[in-house]
């Protein structure tokens, strides 16, 4: 019997799925730091009399949901369309999380403005 060789070389790294990675990880890691940024300057907007900075903690937390989503759309478009059941599983499994990226983030930016909703009915110390 013929001995099969054991290929040993390990899978690059490829920059796209670096991106993708973090494309995928924009939406829960903005919602969580807006969640603990707006916790920890409610009394000092109730000491200020001013909701401006919740709301800029809002605005960042959305800025990192849209490039998040941005990226990975951009990096979606860029790979081949169909199915690759007999083709390449790095192109299937890329395609897959550049779509889990976008509907993240999507979601979590929903959330986030959900989250702001009290910002905007509220008053500053309720």
């Amino acid at each position: 019997m013929a001995k099969k060789e054991i290929d040993h070389h390990e899978p690059s790294l490829h920059p796209r799925d670096v991106l993708l990675g973090l494309a995928v990880f924009a939406g829960p890691v903005a919602w969580a730091l807006h969640l603990q940024v707006s916790y920890s300057l409610a009394p000092t907007a109730c000491d200020l009399r001013s909701k401006l900075f919740l709301h800029l903690a809002t605005l960042g937390a959305l800025l990192i949901v849209t490039v998040g989503a941005v990226t990975a759309w951009s990096l979606g478009k860029r790979l081949p369309e169909g199915s690759t059941e007999k083709g390449d599983p790095r192109a299937s499994r890329a395609r897959f999380m550049a779509h889990a990226a976008v509907a993240s983030s999507v979601g979590f930016g929903l959330v986030i403005l959900a989250a702001e909703v009290p910002n905007w009915i509220l008053r500053v110390c309720d």
